[in-house]
């Protein structure tokens, strides 16, 4: 990594490196990144790199030539070289150029865009087998030790048959919601459950973090949005240095009862 002088290095409550700097930034090697910033430059993703970030923001140009997987990128351009991957879910760019052979998915323009997508196909994403092969919260007695290796994101998602849960089990088949349709979770709770499975996986949280995470589970597997209608401020005000992921759950659960009042 080539890194300018004045730039400011820090680590989040996950382990993730953010990086901001004054001038232009280089990566070089592969990596996974809460923030890379360049606050008067560009950023430039060599060849054979491999970047996980939530956030990538440059006052100029973003170039990928190797590969980019990011949550949002801001920048002036985003230049895509003929080798380039990326995946991008939200971009805000004022110019995007992309080589002959490259790959992006994503681009989207905004996260209503994005949930707007989201539950136009509803019905083909709760099919996914997202999280099926994590037993339940309830399943896990308070002698087990939960341990999560350091691998790819599709690596978490992607499953053989022969080991998928029970059909009962899996986040698709939540029963009984208050939108009585299908007898599912509407959008934003069933978002919150995906979300709030894959949290209660995270070594960052602690034990109590990790009971409140299992109890917002609990209540929206079951559902009881009777009780979750009460508790989900309570319970989200006692997670210990809360992401932006559960940040983002508290907005969901929260728009959904304000919506259904």
């Amino acid at each position: 990594m080539i890194i300018p002088q004045g730039t400011d290095i820090q680590v989040d409550v996950h382990g993730q490196l953010s990086i901001r700097t004054p001038g232009n930034l280089v990566i070089q090697n592969s990596g996974h990144y809460a923030t890379l910033e360049s606050t008067e430059g560009s950023i430039r993703i060599e060849p054979n790199a491999k970047v996980e970030a939530v956030d990538v923001r440059c006052a100029k140009t973003c170039y990928v030539e190797g590969s980019l997987t990011a949550w949002k990128v801001v920048a002036e351009a985003i230049h895509l070289e003929d080798t380039a991957k990326a995946n991008i879910v939200l971009q805000e760019a004022g110019r995007l150029e992309v080589g002959s052979d490259a790959r992006l998915v994503g681009n989207f323009s905004s996260e209503n865009e994005l949930f707007l997508l989201f539950s136009r196909f509803a019905h083909q994403l709760r099919a996914m087998p997202l999280f099926a092969d994590r037993p339940a919260p309830a399943e896990l007695s308070a002698s087990q030790e939960v341990v999560v290796d350091e691998v790819e994101e599709d690596e978490i998602v992607v499953e053989r048959e022969d080991q998928r849960a029970p059909a009962a089990n899996s986040a698709r088949h939540v029963a009984g919601a208050a939108n009585g349709t299908d007898g599912e979770l509407p959008d934003p709770l069933f978002f919150s459950l995906v979300i709030l499975e894959r949290e209660f996986g995270r070594p960052s949280y602690g034990p109590t973090s990790q009971r409140v995470i299992e109890e917002l589970i609990k209540l929206l597997r079951e559902p009881d949005l009777d009780t979750l209608r009460l508790t989900y401020r309570t319970l989200l005000g006692r997670v210990v240095e809360p992401g932006k992921d559960m940040q983002r759950v508290l907005e969901l659960i929260h728009g959904y009862f304000q919506k259904n009042r």
